[in-house]
């Protein structure tokens, strides 16, 4: 019964989070972009969010176990991003089914990145920190001179 309550508050404290740092789709704004700038724009972020993810794999100021916590913020900004181009765009008109499916994939890819991120915090994060300190105490015992 009692780990039946905890496990039912770790799913309402986890979905609360993650709805936190989920904003909300934007009501249709009144100057809609035209189809090439709304492409232009999504072009745009799936760059922003490559970039933000090259960065946090190759990152040496950011400890691989917190690679998901620095990618929660990232991933909040971008999607703030995302929300308000879509708004822009009239997604739900029928000639712009294609940039539709465009913005759909972009954010799944989005969510596979945050997936990514936690995964790689929780299960490679601690063996990468223990490897870099492993090499900084052997050039540190070697002088710092390289190999």
């Amino acid at each position: 019964m009692l780990v039946t309550v905890f496990c039912l508050w770790l799913i309402v404290n986890v979905s609360r989070s993650v709805a936190s740092m989920t904003p909300e789709r934007l009501p249709a704004a009144e100057q809609v972009l035209s189809y090439s700038e709304c492409l232009q724009d999504a072009q745009g972020l799936w760059a922003e969010l490559e970039t933000e993810r090259e960065k946090l794999v190759r990152a040496s100021e950011i400890a691989p176990r917190d690679v998901d916590q620095q990618w929660m913020r990232v991933r909040t900004r971008w999607l703030e991003k995302l929300r308000e181009r879509e708004s822009h765009c009239a997604l739900h008109s029928r000639d712009r089914s294609e940039l539709r499916t465009v913005f759909r994939r972009m954010e799944e890819v989005q969510d596979l990145y945050t997936i990514h991120a936690v995964q790689y915090a929780d299960e490679v994060g601690g063996a990468v920190d223990a490897l870099q300190s492993a090499f900084a105490a052997a050039r540190q015992k070697s002088g710092n001179r390289p190999p």
